[in-house]
């Protein structure tokens, strides 16, 4: 680009920079003790959080957000956006809109008319009318004062009150001697202000002993039997949030035996001493805390309620009322259908309430939730009805979900490569039918047919259409059954049975290739945070067929230079079967609402493939299997021979998460699995492990890292995806909030190692003794990345953007693998910037 038509284009970016600020800025018009204010700081305070407080800021007081939250760099596009439409705001404009709107109201009758379309009509016009009183009002319009936020103005009188509310705060929570004030700086760059809260905690107040006094016998023995799970206890600090989190406690557990009417109302909570002397209390800075726990008015204990009735009504209220209504009794329940032929005995299995039993919330919520994962209901509610001073009937109300549901989604795909595209499409239909066999199953049908574009034969940019053809075919169970008994004792754990089966059929450029698919899964969850799942049956069988024109010949020739080289890529396309069982043990109290919190998660898999074949004289084939899906000849394929496979695999990934604040938090993991393909000595492509990516070590591309300290394998100048039976992996990352726009923005940065070996030597040249994992070298051979992320979380949705740079490659010569003092910000450098986009954490 010339520099004159460069620098003319700066000026006219300068230009129109210059009018949006002039026309994005608003003269206001500042009473004594106001000034405007640009952020907020805290000092001195150690102990409690900052963040904690600036949560307790009123909204009027709170400073305006900043997408970019960095120092003396005030970007506050919301409030340009606000300012534009007060300095944009034309009220004449306004005042005729208005007027008009009030003109065409008057000409509707005022009266209720019995015409929805004319009521809708006048509904519509009163909402117009008031949306532009409101503009009026604020001399600014609806759409720029939603999508900005006015400047915020510090008063004097404001400050003293948010000062108030943290010392009350403060005080709350221990600290009953807190003091807060304030000063004002004045920032560098602007005529705004920064306002500092000036917070000196003092001594916490510490609690000596925990005490309940509670004049219902029967309570207090319940009460002191579960003393254990107190929240509050002896050396902590007078905090009204334990205080609170402990009042929640006792309640909850009123409510689980039997304590219906209780309420937290009942419950006292002070601060005293021996002699109840304030001032002692003030000066020696501790005391005891006592819970007391009164008895309802006019009563001398609280009433205990037992279970008289207990109904479930499955069905729509809003039926129609011809419609036959069944009633049936599954010990001592009352199930309430219409003529949907449920399977109350299955539904009983899951209602956890008796009549005869004491009242218990826990059963109650549990009961819900069994029902609402059957997926059968549109909800499942409840309703207690006291019948005297010591009765209750409890109702179920869950509505059925209709027995069959049909959805598609018909989509386009492009394909576009070096000036060569293709136009594709798709359908894919699901039917869903609930209950069908009446043991409250759901059965799922699914097909897809699709023309897509994909890469030709290698050498070539051009893009060719290809047809891919599939269905699958599921059944869930809500329980685990063997030999048509059902395990009781997983009742309750949410037990799921799944069997599904399915095939695709696709026709890349090379051949084409019939996948079928049959499995099992079994699923419960024995503790709240605890899931386990276990596979008896899991069958994949690939029939594939390499074409013999060129194309196809060159890539199979391709394939089997990398399966010389110890790549087994090849097993992708080779035609095979591959049949295993595997059991995960999985643990994960994650809070998904609290992202800085901490927490652990824990997966544990097993997995043996090809075990039957042991028990077989030929161990290469299954003789039914080869009559049944033979290969075809026809083709003269150069493979012929299907493939099969034994192996045992095992992989452990445990994470940690550890809160720093409440907007910042470290989380670290460490992934380690072996296979050991003892069959052919080599894995289904599948079962691999594969070390590089967002989800990985993120200064390699995906799949791209390994083996050991070989040199990567490569087809046409391009790392291929490399394969290993050994993986070790781990990553530590610092996560911080710094903004929000729409959503929180989040900087992170991260330091990741890994490698994965062979499980058994590779003898060729290139490979010895460094593509197989060794214990005297191993150590040696950790691949080490680090750098920096940027996520923008929308909460129910989150965008990951991570830049990984490399500071250890192993497939360097020993004592020259630190290759950090080697990075450049270079297009498709080897040792620059790494770009990683993905969805959600990386771990």
């Amino acid at each position: 680009m010339p520099k004159v038509l460069k620098s003319i284009l700066k000026f006219i970016w300068l230009l129109g920079f210059s009018a949006l600020s002039i026309s994005c800025s608003h003269q206001f018009q500042l009473r004594e003790n106001e000034f405007l204010l640009a952020d907020i700081d805290f000092k001195g305070n150690t102990d409690v959080y900052s963040e904690e407080l600036s949560d307790l800021i009123p909204l009027s007081q709170k400073a305006n957000s900043k997408p970019l939250n960095l120092p003396f760099v005030q970007f506050t596009p919301r409030v340009w956006f606000y300012n534009f439409g007060l300095n944009n705001f034309k009220p004449y404009a306004q005042e005729q809109k208005l007027q008009a709107y009030q003109n065409e109201l008057e000409l509707l009758p005022k009266e209720f008319s019995g015409d929805n379309k004319l009521e809708r009509k006048k509904q519509k016009l009163n909402r117009k009318i008031l949306r532009v009183k409101d503009n009026l009002a604020l001399q600014n319009s609806w759409f720029w004062r939603n999508i900005g936020e006015k400047q915020t103005i510090a008063s004097a009188e404001g400050i003293s009150q948010t000062e108030a509310i943290f010392e009350r705060y403060l005080k709350d929570i221990g600290y009953r001697e807190a003091q807060v004030s304030h000063r004002v700086d004045t920032l560098l760059t602007s005529e705004k202000f920064k306002l500092v809260y000036l917070i000196k905690e003092g001594p916490g107040y510490v609690i000596d002993t925990v005490n309940y006094a509670i004049s219902d016998p029967a309570l207090d023995s319940l009460i002191e039997a579960h003393d254990e799970d107190k929240f509050i206890k002896a050396g902590d600090l007078f905090d009204f949030r334990k205080v609170r989190m402990e009042k929640a406690r006792l309640a909850q557990l009123a409510k689980e035996n039997g304590y219906y009417n209780f309420l937290e109302q009942y419950i006292k909570a002070e601060a005293y001493n021996a002699d109840y002397d304030f001032a002692e209390f003030e000066r020696k800075k501790r005391g005891n805390l006592q819970f007391t726990i009164q008895n309802p008015p006019s009563r001398e204990k609280h009433q205990k309620y037992t279970l008289n009735e207990v109904i479930f009504k499955a069905y729509d209220a809003f039926n129609d009322a011809n419609t036959p209504i069944d009633t049936t009794n599954v010990n001592g329940v009352k199930y309430i259908t219409l003529n949907k032929k449920l399977n109350e005995r299955l539904l009983d299995k899951k209602v956890i309430s008796r009549p005869g039993s004491l009242y218990n919330i826990n059963d109650i919520t549990d009961t819900q939730q069994q029902i609402s994962l059957l997926n059968q209901f549109s909800f499942a509610s409840s309703q207690i009805t006291p019948i005297s001073d010591k009765q209750a009937n409890l109702e179920y109300y869950a509505p059925q979900l209709p027995k069959y549901s049909f959805s598609t989604g018909p989509g386009l795909n492009h394909v576009y490569n070096s000036g060569s595209s293709f136009l594709g499409f798709g359908i894919p239909v699901t039917l869903t039918a609930r209950n069908w066999f009446k043991r409250l199953e759901l059965f799922e049908a699914s097909g897809r047919i699709f023309r897509e574009g994909q890469p030709s034969p290698l050498n070539t940019n051009t893009v060719r259409g290809s047809w891919e053809i599939g269905t699958n075919f599921s059944v869930t169970y809500p329980n685990i059954s063997f030999f048509g008994h059902d395990i009781e004792k997983l009742k309750f754990k949410n037990p799921r049975t799944q069997f599904s089966a399915g095939f695709n059929y696709s026709e890349p450029y090379w051949g084409n290739r019939l996948d079928f698919k049959i499995s099992n899964n079994y699923r419960w969850q024995p503790k709240p945070f605890t899931t386990i799942f276990f596979s008896l049956i899991d069958v994949n069988l690939v029939n594939t067929n390499y074409n013999t024109n060129e194309a196809g010949q060159q890539f199979y020739n391709s394939l089997v230079e990398q399966q010389a080289r110890g790549n087994n890529i090849k097993t992708t396309f080779d035609p095979q079967f591959v049949s295993s069982f595997n059991a995960t043990y999985l643990y994960n109290d994650q809070d998904l609402q609290d992202p800085y919190g901490s927490s652990r998660f824990l997966r544990v898999y097993v997995e043996s493939g090809g075990t039957l074949l042991n028990l077989a004289k030929n161990k290469e084939q299954i003789g039914f299997i080869e009559k049944l899906f033979p290969l075809r000849t026809d083709f003269n394929s150069p493979d012929t021979v299907r493939k099969y496979f034994r192996y045992v695999k095992a992989n452990v990934d445990y994470r940690q998460y550890i809160n720093l604040s409440p907007s910042s938090s470290l989380a670290y993991r460490v992934n380690v699995g072996v296979a050991n393909p003892y069959g052919n000595k080599s894995l289904p492509y599948v079962k691999n492990f594969f070390v590089g990516g967002s989800n990985s070590v993120r200064a390699w591309s995906p799949r791209s890292l390994g083996v050991g300290s070989a040199q990567p394998d490569t087809a046409q100048n391009n790392i291929i995806p490399q394969t290993g039976d050994i993986l070790i992996e781990g990553s530590v990352e610092v996560r911080k909030k710094v903004a929000r726009f729409f959503g929180d923005i989040q900087l992170a940065l991260f330091l990741d190692f890994g490698n994965i070996w062979k499980y058994y030597p590779i003898y060729t040249e290139e490979k010895q003794n460094k593509a197989n994992f060794d214990f005297s070298r191993f150590y040696k051979e950790f691949a080490v990345g680090t750098g920096a992320g940027l996520r923008y979380d929308l909460t129910y949705f989150q965008f990951r953007f991570d830049w990984g740079i490399k500071v250890v490659d192993p497939s360097r010569s020993a004592g020259d693998r630190f290759v950090l003092d080697e990075f450049k910000l270079k297009r498709n450098y080897k040792y620059g910037l790494n770009f990683n986009l993905g969805i959600g954490y990386p771990f």
